[in-house]
């Protein structure tokens, strides 16, 4: 048989398309190595100096590659092949995508139909996520995930900058201030702002996200360098994670730990992998609690369930009890017994229905709690457990306030909500005087402190559901596809805790941006592999 020939005519619009890469590559490097540690004038005005350096450099990429793409598109014009190369691009369309069109649709119509013109199109001081902020996160979601390109060396830099966020965490907590961040700050600040991100609410949203990486990385590392650098990534994010002063973020390591729990299951190898990672957590909350005697007059004062997942006994149990699981284990694998974790898996739907079943009865129990419908013996004051307006740092009170006015909204208004980051602008109209008395009237209530709730009021049910629609997608595809690509569990998991985190809390110009850009990542990797292959 005669061999074929190799196709060597050059790709229509090849140097054009390798331009475009080479730009949003450079983008996602400055988003994920750069930004992170960018700053200016210390924390006094941090949220500013963030969004100036995203709309910034975000513009310019864009308007580099606009041009570029324009030549990519002549050069397929100029062979008479322009059909061709739209008919590709909508076949490789994927639900994911068709529900990032709809929600910037959904933006665009907010925006034309809302009467709440303050805010819509910059946003509100201090949030910035009005239909500019948007727009960039769908265009970032489209732009990664058809240009960006796997590479190992980069991922090492997105994780080492990550880890001198988390560093700089750990060590202000015990009152290192290296970089001099606070100065002669009111210790309010000392507490609140943390590290090069600012609020302690958006460092932990950052935190969450970009931690999953390094467990990943670690967890099906083969050279032992990389499972001693991702190791260490790992225990100093564990560090941060208990020192950062959020409770948010402890909803989202459960449920780091409970993914990570489901796709150990894999193998014994993995499983073994899991055990080690919940000792290097568990060591790291006990190692901190030793820092926090050892500089008891240096350290920086968290909240009492930080201070119990660092010092209590019941963590210091736990850890011996994850270290003697991790022995037997090691001992019955490598004596080659009939014993295999994959035999097993009916622990995890077991622990799934557990989970889930715990989570109702608590919810249960705060509603009859909060209700007056327990007796006295069985009602309980914890602020955890009773839900008032004060009820998890004011958030009882946005929660109320937010789901009545959503009940006040017309039914245009329900559909394509009041226009991004309008939030603040029609609330005061129905509840002014119920958020001044708690908050204050020298704040500003312009978020619900539930990101999908405020997603809710500001873009109605069809803005919520094609923005819950892209992060469920991208989930399942990254589920799908781990298998051959075992990174995507990385970014499944921080999915997950971005979804777990921001139901306490809300967008913002550092986590979402990241989010967006590890989703598109997600499907350039399903899409072309890890760069020496085009799978689809």
């Amino acid at each position: 048989m005669a061999k074929k020939k190799k196709n060597t005519a050059p790709e229509t619009g090849g140097a054009a398309k390798a331009i475009m890469i080479w730009i949003v590559n450079i983008y996602v490097f400055l988003m994920l190595s750069v930004y992170p540690l960018f700053y200016h004038n210390k924390y006094y005005d941090m949220d500013t100096a963030k969004w100036g350096f995203f709309i910034r450099v975000s513009s310019v990429c864009a308007a580099i590659l606009a041009g570029v793409f324009l030549w990519y598109i002549g050069s397929f014009a100029a062979k008479k092949e322009t059909k061709r190369l739209f008919q590709e691009a909508y076949h490789n369309l994927v639900l994911t995508d068709w529900l990032a069109f709809a929600y910037l649709i959904v933006c665009c119509l907010s925006t034309a139909l809302t009467p709440y013109k303050k805010n819509v199109i910059w946003g509100a001081d201090g949030w910035y996520m009005g239909l500019v902020a948007q727009i960039s996160f769908v265009l970032i979601y489209f732009c990664v995930s058809r240009l960006w390109r796997w590479d190992s060396i980069n991922l090492f830099l997105y994780l080492l900058a990550a880890f001198a966020v988390f560093s700089f965490g750990v060590i202000m907590r015990f009152g290192f201030d290296p970089m001099e961040m606070y100065g002669n700050a009111e210790e309010y600040y000392v507490q609140h702002f943390l590290s090069t991100l600012g609020q302690v609410t958006w460092y932990s949203s950052y935190m969450c996200i970009m931690i999953p990486l390094g467990i990943i990385a670690y967890w099906q590392a083969q050279k032992n360098w990389q499972k001693i650098a991702f190791g260490i990534f790992s225990v100093v994010g564990f560090m941060t994670a208990v020192t950062q002063n959020s409770d948010s973020a402890y909803m989202a390591m459960i449920g780091i730990f409970f993914m990570l729990f489901w796709i150990s299951f894999e193998s014994d190898d993995c499983f073994l992998r899991f055990l080690e990672t919940s000792i290097m957590a568990l060591g790291a909350f006990k190692v901190i609690g030793i820092l926090q005697k050892i500089y008891a007059d240096r350290i920086v004062k968290l909240d009492r369930l930080s201070f119990f997942m660092s010092q209590s006994a019941l963590t210091g149990v736990l850890l011996m009890v994850v270290i003697l699981l991790y022995l037997l284990m090691r001992f019955y694998v490598y004596q080659k017994t009939q014993f295999h974790i994959t035999d097993l898996k009916k622990i995890r739907s077991v622990s799934l229905i557990l989970l889930a079943a715990g989570m109702i009865a608590v919810a249960i129990y705060i509603w009859l709690n909060s209700t007056g419908r327990l007796p006295g013996k069985l009602a309980s004051a914890n602020s955890y457990l009773l839900f008032d307006d004060g009820w998890g740092n004011n958030r009882g009170v946005s929660w109320r306030c937010s789901l009545g006015a959503f009940c006040k909204e017309n039914i245009l208004q329900k559909l394509f909500g009041v226009g991004p980051d309008s939030f603040g602008e029609y609330i005061y109209l129905y509840y002014k005087a119920d958020l001044d008395h708690v908050l204050g009237s020298h704040i500003s209530q312009d978020c619900a402190h539930n990101e999908w709730l405020n997603t809710l009021i500001n873009l109605g049910i069809l803005g919520l559901a094609s923005y819950l629609g892209i992060f469920i997608t991208s989930f399942k595809a990254c589920m799908n596809e781990a298998k051959r690509h075992p990174y995507l569990y990385g970014i499944a998991i921080a999915i997950v805790a971005y979804f777990l985190h921001n139901f306490f809390c809300y967008q913002q110009i550092i986590c979402t941006p990241t989010i967006f850009i590890l989703m598109g990542m997600a499907r350039s990797v399903i899409r072309f592999g890890y760069g020496d292959e085009e799978t689809k």
